[in-house]
This record gives structure tokens, sequence and C-alpha cells, in this order.
């Protein structure tokens, strides 16, 4: 593992640089092969085999082997500095792009007013972005809880598999009118038990889409991601400053 770990940065390459590097690497190690084996050959070759003239034929056969596994063994680890050139450079670059697409992904699903959450296999809330004020709650404070019991419906026991699919593609859920609760322990519960939404809904695999798609594939289900626009705009809603103006009032 460690050792494919240091070539991981190549994944970040062309198919045709990738293949450009690896050609020159193996020209290189070929140059170097023949360079090693003509000083072998002819310089330390008649230095070293009188001193070895003892040992019996097939012993000098597989000296001889050895010798020019030796030769090629070197030859790569002289070569491979050419091949590794660059990798330094090239990590820096994809963990400065991986860095920016985070970045931008973090804002977005931050400065959106769809609630974006994530149910895990058994449709608990295992993440869910900063909208969820938008019901009362404050970051975390809806973890954990089933989504079952964060509908306020008759037709829980329908809403909830279509909610929790496992489907991808045009086979997901999508344009489900639900109503989510508001949190009770928030000024806005006391107004409004519930907010409208459409949601939609689509499986997480580990497996790309194709392969999840494909009959008969083994494949591990990771949960589902949901994305709830509200149908009323989040201005409307009465926020707690709003609720303790009015309390001043009256």
């Amino acid at each position: 593992m460690l050792f494919l770990e240091g070539f991981t940065p190549f994944l970040s390459m062309s198919p045709e640089q990738y293949k450009k590097k690896i050609w020159i690497h193996f020209r290189m190690t070929l140059i170097w092969v023949l360079v090693l084996s003509l000083v072998w050959e002819f310089g330390l070759a008649d230095w070293i085999r009188p001193s070895v003239q003892s040992l019996s034929e097939s012993a000098l056969v597989w000296f001889d082997t050895a010798m020019h596994v030796a030769i090629v063994l070197v030859a790569l680890l002289i070569s491979l500095p050419s091949l590794m050139d660059g990798v330094e450079e090239t990590t820096r670059k994809t963990v400065t792009e991986l860095g920016k697409t985070e970045r931008q992904y973090k804002s977005i699903v931050e400065a959106t007013n769809d609630l974006i959450f994530q149910l895990d296999g058994n449709g608990i809330v295992v993440f869910a972005n900063p909208a969820v004020r938008l019901l009362g709650y404050e970051d975390g404070e809806m973890l954990g809880q089933f989504i079952g019991d964060l509908l306020y419906m008759d037709n829980v026991d329908d809403v909830v598999p279509r909610i929790m699919t496992k489907r991808i593609g045009h086979r997901a859920t999508y344009h489900l009118p639900v109503q989510l609760r508001t949190c009770t322990n928030s000024v806005i519960s006391t107004e409004i038990p519930a907010i409208e939404f459409i949601v939609d809904a689509c499986g997480l695999w580990e497996e790309n889409d194709d392969h999840v798609q494909t009959r008969g594939q083994d494949k591990t289900f990771v949960g589902t991601l949901c994305i709830a626009r509200p149908v009323i705009k989040p201005e409307d809603l009465p926020t707690q400053k709003d609720e303790q103006e009015a309390e001043v009032y009256e």
C-alpha cells in the first residue's frame, strides 16, 4: 500500500502524459541496461570470473544469471529518479486543486437556502447543511434523528421509503412534497409546526453509477442524499428576533 501511495500523484496526469512518462523511463532503463552490460562484459567480467572458476559449471551459470539480473535492477534504480521527477510538483498541484474544489462545494452547500441532508441506511440523519436553521435547528442539532420523526404528515409510512430511496438516475425520487417539523425547542415552532418542502432524493453508493445500475454486481449502499427546497421563501418565516420584537409591542 505504501508503494502504491507513492504513485498516487500520477493519477492526476492525463493518459498521454502518463504514457509519455512511462516510455521515457523505459527507454532510459534500456540504455542503462546496455551500458552496464557492456561494462560487465568488457571490464568487470574478466576481473571477477577468474575468482569464481572453482565453482561448478551449473553454479557458474547461476552466477552469470544473477549478475544479469543485478544489472537490470541497477538500471531500474538509476532510471527511477527520472520517473519520479515532478512527483512533488504534481502532488502540490493535486492537493491545491482538491482544496479549491472542496472549498467551492462547501461554500455552495453552506450558502444555499435549500436543505441538504444525508441519511444512512437506517434513515438516520448523518449530515445536514446550515439551512436547517429554516426549521429552527442549530448546526448539528438535527443529526442522529430518524427521518420519519421529522415528518409532519399523516402518510409517513408511505413517504419514508421514497425519501430513503436507494435508486439513482431517473429512478430516484423527484419533486416529492413533504412537511418537515420545526424544532420543538425553537421560537418558530410556536407559530409554525411544520414547513412544506419539495424533496429530491437519490441513493449513495461506493461504486460509480454504471456499476450500480448493472444487475448482479456486488455493490455497497452508503445512504441517501436529500435536497429539500422550501415552498415558501425563507425570508417569510418568522425569526427569533421577530418573535422578540412582537412580544415587546404586546
